[in-house]
């Protein structure tokens, strides 16, 4: 099936994406939803952007929004807004974004039993060890897609020139990395070791992230390169700058 005009095709027929502005910390970044087709043509929709008539529109086209997903603390400004044009939609997410966001109501946790069933084309990972995220990454495995929000960034030609500059300040201008906030709050554990460890172990084809083009260069070499600080140091051993 044809993209319709407000996604472009990632996958085709399996997964779409749209993009949108979003100011925050005084730099503009594009915004990415991800939308997955499961079987029964049930939509799942990854940090949802504005409902619009023309988004409604298009996601209509392609199927039946069954799933919105909050995939960590931030990402949860359009999901009332979504949930109320899609109210027998589920809306699934970390209890620490409804504490920020009281007018976000979640149906369940991604971790919830009752999602697991439901969503066999999807493997939810825990990034454990940042509570300042709170995120959950999910894999595709039919497409080798790795889909996430804040777990890496990065800058190009084609970002607003408020986020370039800044980017090449920190560091992330044609480099993938983690988020700058990210990575001020993170520390080295064996909890985010682990949960690295479980994605690198994955056959990457592509990461998809909300703030940053897809990732399809030796995805895992970046992935690991990217949060190389995050791993316990053995003796005699420095981690990564910053």
């Amino acid at each position: 099936m044809a993209a319709p005009s407000a996604f472009e095709v990632v996958v085709p027929d399996s997964i779409w994406v749209t993009e949108r502005p979003v100011w925050f910390g005084g730099v503009r970044l594009r915004s990415r939803t991800t939308v997955v087709r499961l079987s029964g043509d049930a939509l799942w929709v990854h940090s949802p952007c504005t409902p619009t008539d023309d988004v409604c529109a298009a996601l209509d086209a392609l199927g039946e929004v069954r799933w919105i997903v909050v995939p960590n603390r931030f990402h949860h400004l359009q999901t009332p807004a979504t949930a109320a044009r899609y109210p027998n939609a589920l809306v699934v997410g970390p209890r620490s974004a409804q504490s920020r966001n009281p007018r976000v109501r979640l149906t369940m946790g991604t971790d919830d039993p009752a999602y697991i069933r439901s969503t066999p084309e999807l493997t939810s990972i825990q990034l454990r060890g940042v509570p300042f995220l709170d995120e959950t990454v999910f894999f595709h495995p039919a497409s080798g897609s790795l889909i996430a929000a804040d777990l890496l960034i990065s800058a190009c030609a084609h970002d607003h020139w408020t986020w370039r500059i800044a980017a090449r300040i920190w560091g992330r201008y044609g480099k993938v990395r983690t988020p700058p906030d990210v990575r001020v709050y993170a520390r080295a554990s064996t909890a985010v070791a682990e949960s690295l460890a479980q994605m690198r172990a994955l056959p990457l084809q592509r990461i998809l992230v909300a703030h940053a083009d897809p990732i399809t260069d030796r995805p895992v070499q970046q992935l690991a390169e990217a949060w190389d600080f995050a791993i316990p140091s053995r003796p005699g051993q420095s981690s990564a700058t910053f």
